[in-house]
């Protein structure tokens, strides 16, 4: 459900429909209506208000960058880049177009096209924490996790309570084996259970199996229904050897996960 207030505030933010159609108010509604989708990931919903925006008012850059997040979520990556191309043909300083084509490319693996386009959308738009997370995540992926700290701690000096940009510098902490750092960034992004579950996670990455099951077994006791926590602590118990404690031997197999 879109909460009015939130609709004002994108219709009054909405500069891409064509100034002198009449249909503008319509136009710009569409426009919001499609913001507001993607940010509820309705990839659908939103491709439907951007064909009706586009039959009435014609590609803009904000439009077709919109599109092509749908459509990259979406997995039709060909015409998703075609959209964040054109929209940048269009007009080359839109920071979300350069932003978006820089995650398809690390999504397919073109890290440097990537770098290139990440680098452009921060020199547009410095303050973007989200800019920042995505950069640091990139950069994480690749094995640059000095990089990506610094990337992912600028997003969180941004935006504190960007929980996935937490979430990420927490793994990058854990990654440079700082495991204390690492909890107080999932405790910062995450209920108490799923901050657990992911300090397992990252244990588990550093095959460090004895405290990864401590720490999945605290998740499991702090919300026995979180099924991916539970499914990683049977897994790990079984690595080790070991048998689960009987106030988790048994409990729910989905729900919370």
């Amino acid at each position: 459900m879109i909460r009015r207030a939130g609709l004002v505030t994108l219709l009054a933010l909405c500069a891409c429909a064509r100034a002198g159609s009449r249909n503008r108010p319509l136009d710009e509604a569409r426009l919001a209506v499609a913001r507001a989708m993607i940010e509820h990931r309705a990839w659908n919903d939103a491709l439907l208000a951007l064909d009706r925006y586009h039959a009435s008012a014609g590609p803009c850059a904000e439009s077709l960058t919109l599109r092509g997040v749908a459509l990259r979520e979406r997995g039709v990556h060909e015409e998703a880049r075609a959209d964040f191309e054109h929209a940048l043909r269009l007009d080359g300083r839109h920071a979300p177009a350069h932003a978006a084509l820089a995650v398809l490319h690390d999504v397919d693996g073109r890290y440097d096209q990537g770098e290139r386009h990440h680098r452009k959308a921060l020199e547009l738009a410095p303050r973007n924490a989200s800019y920042w997370n995505d950069y640091g995540f990139a950069l994480f992926a690749r094995g640059r996790n000095d990089k990506a700290l610094g990337a992912l701690r600028k997003a969180v000096e941004i935006e504190p309570t960007l929980r996935r940009a937490r979430t990420n510098l927490g793994f990058a902490y854990a990654r440079a084996g700082d495991f204390t750092r690492a909890a107080q960034q999932f405790d910062l992004a995450e209920p108490p259970a799923e901050a657990r579950n992911n300090l397992g996670v990252a244990y588990e990455a550093a095959g460090l199996l004895a405290p990864a099951y401590d720490a999945y077994l605290a998740a499991v006791r702090l919300d026995p229904g979180l099924a991916r926590a539970r499914a990683n602590l049977v897994d790990v118990a079984g690595a080790l050897g070991r048998e689960l404690p009987p106030d988790v031997a048994t409990g729910p197999v989905a729900g919370g996960g």
